[in-house]
């Protein structure tokens, strides 16, 4: 055997080892691909479950806060409701007539049981029903000395009784809040219900 036999033997060789090589790091190449594909579409998966979780739970915060801001515009809208009623309220005692007007100022100055001092009202009030008040109220008080001031007051109706330094305020804003916190409760449940 010559050179050029063992020469051609050893390429021959080296090629089939190279070549086997080559065959070998193929086949983990292709093994390692395949793997790597699978554990991406695990991770791809596992992504995509975790951006359903992530969504649901953005979706659901979304929607809470959303529930969140209607109980509020409800709650706003009743309040305002509430509001209202309360000035209507006011209204309505405001613009009674006046002799059921004064005969309700008179029962409620009576009320006070204070028989002397002076009787403050607005200035539509004064001039309306203003005389006739204080002698009604006076009528309704064993012994009642009560006079008619010429200071107004700044309220829709109602009047401020001032005995000495005491000073009772019985505007029909306060009237109507002295009740309004006793009838919140039942109007907040009739509103609410509805």
């Amino acid at each position: 055997m010559g050179i050029d036999a063992i020469t051609a033997r050893i390429v021959s060789d080296a090629t089939e080892y190279a070549d086997g090589l080559i065959a070998e790091a193929k086949g983990e190449a292709e093994q390692i691909t395949r793997q790597a594909g699978r554990e991406a579409e695990t991770i791809r998966e596992q992504k995509s479950a975790q951006g359903a979780k992530d969504a649901l739970i953005i979706l659901n915060r979304k929607k809470s806060a959303a529930e969140l801001e209607a109980r509020k515009m409800q709650l706003a809208v009743k309040q305002q409701e509430f509001a209202n009623a309360i000035e209507a309220a006011i209204e309505h005692i405001a613009n009674m007539e006046p002799k059921a007007y004064t005969a309700f100022l008179a029962e409620k100055i009576a009320e006070t049981g204070i028989r002397e001092g002076e009787l403050l009202l607005n200035a539509k009030d004064r001039k309306a029903v203003g005389a006739k008040l204080v002698e009604e109220a006076n009528g309704k008080l064993a012994g009642g000395r009560l006079t008619l001031s010429d200071k107004t007051i700044n309220a829709k109706g109602g009047f401020v009784l001032k005995h000495g330094a005491m000073e009772i305020n019985s505007s029909l804003e306060t009237m109507v809040s002295s009740v309004k916190e006793k009838v919140a409760a039942e109007v907040v449940a009739v509103l609410f219900r509805a």
